[in-house]
């Protein structure tokens, strides 16, 4: 009787030493599962997405952020307040991440909705006035060099010319001698296919721009002779890389509408040479549009310049400075 007794104490001895140790375990368990829910709850808000949500974005333009900067850039972005407009800017082609700030500032400064246009005219420097900060052109660009309405040349400037031949230019006309076999090969390419071109208009020397250049400004005052005419350094046509290519012998009333226009704009790149003054960058190059004006810029940058229709101010604040989302 007494065994059986013990014997009953003991096993409830054992059930209670066992419940008592499952509790443990579970206070335990609560504890460490506690813990590590307030350890990953930290860790979560030290992550971008918990920033940049609490900031006011959305998962989906978070995702769009992170996808296409990294953590310096994103960093960056938390010091500003939430601005949807940001994630449209930086998918923008021509976006350069070192120039957010002039982005922004120009597009608030001037309600610019167009992304793309407030892009190019911050890349291309178009929001300065006519050579209020004027710069020096990088001749060691070569080809590439650009030279506008801010960017110019020296009085002295000269490049190694050459006479075009009578059968493709004007009497007296010169050129780039580096160009000369190029431009050729362009017109005796729009010959095989029924075109002939002649150039009327090639290389000036700065003292001859100059004359041309007062002589507008004589005639129609400086404002509106600088939308039609480059000053002095400020003028293609001293690279000798520039030059007006025209149908021989024929005028339009619609130029761009005709057969010569289609085929030169469809075939100039694989020379090298771009339409230099479009009417729909008019507002990156400040000068007026010029239907046959052409700029020799070599075939790899033309092609890209025709391919994704960027003017040479676009083309060169972007590929050529190399900031690219840097």
């Amino acid at each position: 009787m007494v065994n059986n007794r013990m014997t009953v104490v003991k096993k409830f001895n054992i059930v209670r030493f066992i419940t008592f140790i499952l509790a443990l375990i579970l206070v335990i368990g609560g504890i460490v599962y506690a813990i590590n829910r307030v350890v990953k709850e930290n860790k979560y808000k030290e992550t971008y997405e918990y920033k940049f949500t609490n900031k006011g974005y959305s998962i989906e333009e978070f995702n769009k952020l992170d996808s296409k900067l990294d953590d310096k850039q994103l960093d960056k972005l938390l010091t500003y307040d939430y601005d949807s407009s940001i994630i449209d800017l930086i998918n923008e082609k021509y976006f350069i991440w070192g120039k957010l700030d002039e982005y922004r500032s120009y597009i608030k400064k001037n309600k610019e909705k167009d992304l793309h246009k407030a892009v190019s005219i911050i890349n291309t420097e178009a929001y300065v006035e006519w050579i209020d900060e004027e710069r020096e052109t990088n001749v060691e660009d070569g080809d590439l060099m650009l030279v506008n309405r801010l960017y110019g040349l020296s009085s002295d400037y000269e490049p190694e010319l050459s006479k075009i031949p009578v059968k493709y230019a004007l009497e007296g006309k010169k050129i780039s001698t580096s160009i000369l076999n190029k431009l050729t090969d362009l017109i005796d390419s729009g010959k095989e296919n029924g075109f002939t071109f002649i150039v009327t208009e090639a290389y000036r020397s700065y003292n001859t721009q100059k004359d041309i250049y007062n002589s507008y400004v004589d005639l129609n005052g400086r404002a509106e002779a600088d939308k039609i005419v480059a000053r002095p350094g400020h003028s293609e046509y001293q690279t000798g890389l520039t030059l007006d290519l025209e149908p021989y012998a024929k005028t339009f009333e619609n130029p761009m509408e005709s057969d010569e226009y289609k085929w030169l704009r469809a075939n100039a790149h694989k020379y090298g040479f771009i339409f230099r003054l479009d009417s729909d960058k008019e507002y990156i190059t400040g000068f007026k549009a010029s239907t046959w004006k052409l700029r020799y810029v070599g075939e790899e940058a033309a092609k890209v310049m025709y391919d994704e229709n960027i003017c040479l101010e676009e083309y060169y604040g972007y590929y050529i400075k190399g900031e690219k989302n840097e």
